[in-house]
């Protein structure tokens, strides 16, 4: 009797753990939903301004790179766009629209971790992606690219499988699009669209490589095959199916090309996108990049540690699980490997970067977990032992998440979470420098803002009197810097905006001893014979919380955004003698 009931209580386990995977599930999407509607008012930090402003040029008819540049593909735009136009055009419809695209990926997680392994590992992946890309330590409030970049990437992932199991033209084509739509979100989405070839000839080499014993891969997750053999490659069939992916991935790229030339702006998005961004990704010495990863890596794993070293036992417990062959392992190792490439682009290592290398590491933490409940379920050999420290481990890293993370997810206001996530004040008096502003100018007056601050564009909807929205291109080291800084200073002396606002902030300018110094050098002179400063809105430092006091802010007299407003005929300015209005 003892016997049947050890061989029937895995059995029961089997159908029970569907039914509460999916109660995991969508337990994290709502978790989820519920922390990023709370924080749903989070002021806007510059990348979201940047994505913000252009999406709402774009519906208000103006396309990307003709009023505002940068050398970003324009999907994010787009997907901003689309947000504000459900949502409306404030910092909740953003964050609103970030919250939907966020648990679709953790549900496509679920899926494909599902398929993968089982519905234990789909839900171990949803739940850790869940939390990680929440993790305030990879910027996961705010609407970065990377999050656009995420959900198309592991939409292709399982359409992949899909095709390769169906042998289907049109599903080959349709991952291949999930993965060039990836690309146009942020151009490090590329490596998934490399991942996926890479991935297509392994299987297809792999299949007609078999040896007799080596089992293939045999189950509905993967390919069908039979085991035996060696057998010749199909090469028609794979020039067929490799025909369709990657006609799927570059169809996204044309058609926004395609789009661009018929709004007359493809010149300055090639410009920007593969020319100058040719010159961006090449900017750090290599020299710089041990530091940069150092210090990069000691910023994101936070109170998210374990859940950054757990991965790495599921990476070693990979190779002994007879429940992935060797397909499914390629799989898993490959991901990885090209995640990381889509991270290290540049040796640019923002924070948000780390979000690309979350779907990796949430399959990885699914496998150690899965595998050790399956040895908890039945094994007697001593790999019981790890199973028990990887469970216990995983119970800790949740845990520490939940707490760690606990006063911005729970308790502080919207503006408090982004003071204290940025340690600056900063972001929040971008927002009131524009409601000033928007107060005291009409719908149609240029604002120009000194500083990469283009939320404040957002924020007033007011239209930049500059096509640079970023100073950073113009204090960088490479040919076209000087052209930038005498093209804005044209754009601003034409466009006479009605507001400047100058932000005195290091992150906002990120000078260098080499800079070009015609910007700043034109500006003092400038600012006298045409602006009268309105008002000073001094940032606050917000000190990191000790175990002593809470996180505090305090003032930083280094950091300050001037308000200066034209001077008109009735303050004495040049508009006395004279001068022209503005061209708008």
């Amino acid at each position: 009797m003892r016997n049947l009931m050890d061989r029937r209580l895995p059995a029961r386990w089997g159908r029970a753990l569907p039914g509460r995977a999916w109660i995991l599930v969508l337990l994290a999407i709502v978790f989820a939903l519920t922390v990023r509607f709370r924080l749903r008012d989070m002021p806007l930090e510059r990348d979201e301004g940047e994505y913000a402003y252009v999406g709402q040029l774009l519906l208000a008819g103006t396309p990307p790179y003709q009023e505002a540049c940068n050398m970003k593909l324009p999907g994010t735009y787009l997907a901003y766009a689309l947000s504000m136009a459900v949502f409306g055009q404030t910092p909740t419809g953003i964050h609103l629209g970030l919250a939907l695209v966020n648990a679709a990926t953790i549900w496509l997680l679920y899926r494909l971790g599902r398929r993968l392994l089982d519905a234990v590992a789909g839900a171990v992946a949803a739940v850790s992606y869940a939390l990680m890309a929440l993790s305030p330590d990879v910027l996961g409030l705010a609407g970065h690219a990377t999050h656009y970049v995420v959900l198309p990437a592991v939409g292709g992932l399982l359409m992949l499988l899909n095709a390769l199991e169906k042998r289907s033209a049109w599903r080959h084509f349709a991952a291949g699009s999930l993965f060039g739509l990836a690309f146009v979100m942020k151009q490090h989405g590329v490596f998934f669209g490399l991942f996926g070839g890479l991935y297509l000839l392994w299987v297809r080499w792999a299949a007609a490589k078999l040896v007799p014993g080596d089992g293939g891969l045999g189950t509905r997750r993967f390919p069908r095959r039979r085991a035996g053999s060696s057998r010749s490659l199909d090469w028609r069939g794979l020039t067929r199916e490799l025909g369709s992916y990657s006609a799927g991935c570059v169809c996204p790229y044309l058609l926004v090309c395609l789009w661009l030339w018929a709004a007359g702006v493809f010149p300055e998005f090639w410009f920007w996108t593969v020319t100058y961004g040719r010159q961006y990704a090449t900017g750090i010495p290599l020299v710089d990049a041990s530091d940069m990863i150092s210090t990069m890596l000691r910023t994101v794993v936070g109170p998210n540690l374990v859940f950054w070293l757990l991965p790495w036992v599921g990476a070693l417990m990979l190779w002994w699980d007879e429940r992935l062959d060797r397909d499914a392992r390629f799989f898993l190792v490959s991901l990885l490997a090209c995640s990381g490439l889509a991270l290290s682009v540049g040796f640019y290592f923002r924070e948000h970067y780390f979000i690309l290398l979350l779907p990796a590491l949430a399959l990885l933490i699914a496998v150690a977990v899965s595998r050790s409940l399956q040895l908890l379920r039945g094994d007697q050999s001593v790999e019981l032992f790890l199973a028990l420290g990887v469970v216990g481990v995983a119970g800790v890293a949740l845990a520490l998440v939940l707490f760690g993370n606990g006063a911005i997810w729970y308790t502080l206001s919207p503006e408090q979470a982004v003071n204290r996530i940025y340690r600056s004040t900063l972001f929040s008096d971008a927002r009131r420098a524009a409601s000033l502003i928007a107060a005291d100018t009409q719908p149609d007056d240029r604002v120009a803002v000194l500083g990469s601050e283009p939320e404040i564009y957002f924020y007033a909807r007011r239209r930049s009197a500059t096509s640079q929205i970023y100073m950073y291109p113009l204090m960088e080291r490479h040919p076209y810097a000087a052209q930038m800084q005498a093209d804005t200073i044209t754009q601003i002396e034409r466009a006479q905006p009605a507001y400047v606002v100058f932000v005195h902030n290091p992150f906002s300018w990120l000078t260098r001893p080499d800079s070009e110094p015609a910007l700043l050098d034109w500006w003092p002179g400038y600012w006298e014979k045409h602006y009268a400063l309105v008002t000073t809105i001094n940032s606050q430092t917000v000190l990191p919380e000790t175990s002593a006091q809470p996180a505090a802010a305090t003032p930083a007299a280094r950091d300050y955004l001037l308000l200066l407003k034209r001077k008109t005929a009735a303050t004495g300015g040049p508009a006395a003698a004279g001068e022209k209005s503005p061209e708008r």
